[in-house]
Formats: structure tokens, C-alpha cells, sequence
């Protein structure tokens, strides 16, 4: 892939994930926060962003300006994930 076609794959993941994934991901911390269990679409939903995220690295270490995105994105599933596994074990 030529630098053009890069700049072009991350202007659209940007825009995915700034129109789309950030928003969805903050509703999902704010309801696993809540003491709530994900449902299988919020599930289904985390796995795909998750396996989204660890295609595109990469894409990533060609831009070292997403690392810091990356990084709390990253830190993000795993605020979600780790609060979700309490919640289930809480509430099962």
C-alpha cells in the first residue's frame, strides 16, 4: 500500500471510529460501569472492534501518530472488558 492509499485507509478508520466506534465504546463503559451485563450484540459488537483493532496494526505502526489513540483505545476495551467479567461474575 503507497502512502496515498494509507492516508486514505486512516482517514476512514478515523472517521469509523469517531462516528461510530468511540460512541458506541463510551455507551458500553458507561453501562458496565452501571453494573449492567453486556448483551450479545454489546458482545458481538466489542469482539468485532477488538479484532478491527488488532487488523489494523500495521496500519498503526505505519503511523506512529495513531499510537496514542491506539493506546487508549486499546485501554478502553480493556476498562469494558474487565468490568464486564466482574458484572457477570457478580451477577450470574
Amino acid at each position: 500500500m503507497n502512502k496515498e492509499q494509507s492516508n486514505g485507509v486512516v482517514l476512514a478508520l478515523l472517521e469509523q471510529l469517531n462516528d461510530h466506534h468511540i460512541p458506541r465504546l463510551l455507551k458500553l463503559k458507561e453501562k458496565v460501569e452501571e453494573g449492567s451485563r453486556l448483551d450479545d450484540y454489546d458482545l458481538r459488537f466489542l469482539k468485532d472492534a477488538i479484532s478491527v483493532a488488532e487488523e489494523e496494526k500495521d496500519l498503526i505502526h505505519q503511523h506512529p501518530e495513531l499510537n496514542e489513540l491506539a493506546g487508549q483505545l486499546y485501554h478502553l476495551y480493556n476498562l469494558i472488558t474487565d468490568q464486564a467479567i466482574v458484572n457477570e461474575r457478580d451477577n450470574g
